[in-house]
């Protein structure tokens, strides 16, 4: 069995992937804490197609998918020069906002590659720190940010429709990557 992984920039033909995908984890992780309709609803518009399309063309975000071998999609990450939440104070950071893993790739690397290859395109586009947001009832999440060197540095509200949960907020300095 080959268990090569490939991560590269997605692009437009991965628009359709990239929405029905994030729509179907996003609900996933959230649906033990958030209401299904308030869920459903977020997802129409944070992963819309057109969304996602628009920000590809305009290089707002980096999203990065891993295949496998058989050049089945893995899971994806979306890195973003978004606006710094309170409590990080620092000069040029890009968000990790979105890392997904097809359920039956977990465990096998896929995360932590396309976490190692964002981080080295941040790194060259001049970004010194990665952050994300990871809900606080996700402690599973949070051990592997943990293991992967990120830190927790505060909280915020997290807002999806009407709903308002805390997330925490992890960051990691960037290094060149060795690899």
């Amino acid at each position: 069995m080959n268990d090569r992984l490939d991560v590269l920039q997605a692009n437009l033909s991965h628009v359709i992937f990239l929405s029905e995908f994030g729509k179907e984890s996003f609900i996933d992780a959230y649906k033990v804490t958030l209401p299904i309709d308030e869920l459903k609803t977020y997802v129409e518009e944070a992963f819309s197609e057109d969304w996602i399309k628009h920000e590809i063309e305009s290089s707002e975000s980096i999203y990065l998918i891993c295949k496998n071998a058989k050049g089945v999609i893995c899971g994806y990450a979306k890195y973003v020069d978004s606006d710094m939440p309170d409590g990080l104070v620092h000069d040029r950071v890009i968000e990790l906002q979105r890392l997904y893993v097809q359920n039956n790739c977990r465990g096998k690397g896929v995360g932590r590659l396309l976490s190692r290859y964002g981080e080295s395109i941040s790194h060259q586009k001049g970004f010194k720190v990665v952050w994300l947001r990871v809900w606080d009832g996700n402690t599973a999440a949070q051990q592997i940010y943990l293991k992967w060197g990120f830190t927790f540095c505060s909280e915020e509200a997290y807002h999806v429709g009407r709903e308002k949960r805390k997330v925490l907020i992890m960051m990691k300095h960037i290094q060149a990557s060795s690899d």
